[in-house]
């Protein structure tokens, strides 16, 4: 019995092994082609709130047009920026938005790619997927001003789901190519006031603007009935299959430049002096 159980695991370690050097053997051409050609990386994570066939999604706070899963990019610690210097890894901006301050999503060379996924994985220097998610769930839920009043409960935890990965890839209509993860979670084992609080957000997401109860279909078609748009990585809420095409990515918003100062009129003693 006791061999059976070893063997076991050990059949399974050796397929996670391998499974995971198959995997990054898709990053090896990152190293020779394009190698100094610029990679968007965008690391998430999200979480699975749902009843049944329906499943809640908020309002972008970048694309406020599309509609997607609980949360958002990791942050990284600022003592990771030596690290992420060598690297060469920019961040990207949109505009002066401070939330998007040390976000985990931005640009690098090809070559780094490999380097910027095992300092990933160590996980030092940066949020873990608690710390990112609840910070996500009480900045969105901020912004839509609910539940009014009530705080995200403390002891609230998670489970991992899932994590997905997308490309290494061209981005259409980009000069650069694209990597990204998303990890998904459930509620793990979740109290009666954490059941309380999400079964309210259900509640008022039937009526509200910045909230959105969607099925499975709607997600995989990308619109509600009622014409409103859902990112593309919803669809991670239910299966590991890309559903459909990504949406365009939002762009950078450069400093407004100061308006041009008009010509000062030269005042009387001026135009005496001319005369």
């Amino acid at each position: 019995m006791i061999e059976g159980i070893v063997g076991h695991v050990l059949v399974h370690f050796l397929d996670d092994v391998t499974r995971e050097r198959l995997w990054r053997l898709r990053f090896l051409p990152c190293k020779v082609v394009g190698r100094n050609q610029d990679i968007r990386v965008s690391f998430s994570a999200f979480l699975r709130v749902a009843e049944g066939d329906s499943y809640l999604l908020v309002r972008s706070l970048h694309r406020r047009e599309a509609f997607g899963p609980l949360g958002g990019v990791y942050k990284y610690a600022v003592s990771a920026r030596r690290h992420l210097d060598k690297l060469q890894f920019r961040p990207q901006g949109s505009g002066t938005s401070k939330d998007m301050t040390n976000d985990l999503r931005g640009f690098l060379p090809r070559r780094q790619l490999l380097a910027f996924l095992k300092w990933f994985d160590e996980g030092k220097e940066r949020e873990d997927h608690t710390t990112c998610l609840r910070r996500e769930l009480i900045e969105e839920l901020r912004e839509a001003h609910v539940p009014k009043g009530r705080p995200l409960p403390q002891l609230v935890q998670f489970d991992r789901l899932r994590r997905v990965q997308e490309g290494p890839a061209r981005v259409a209509g980009q000069p650069f190519s694209q990597y990204r993860i998303f990890d998904f979670f459930d509620l793990a084992d979740p109290s009666a006031e954490v059941t309380a609080f999400f079964a309210e957000l259900r509640s008022i997401a039937v009526k509200h603007k910045d909230l959105l109860l969607a099925t499975s279909r709607e997600i995989t078609a990308g619109r509600t009935a009622d014409g409103r748009l859902i990112g593309h990585h919803a669809g991670y809420l239910f299966g590991r299959q890309r559903v459909r095409p990504d949406e365009p990515l939002f762009v950078d918003v450069p400093p407004r430049p100061a308006p041009p100062r008009s010509p000062r009129k030269p005042g009387r003693q001026a135009r005496q002096r001319r005369g």
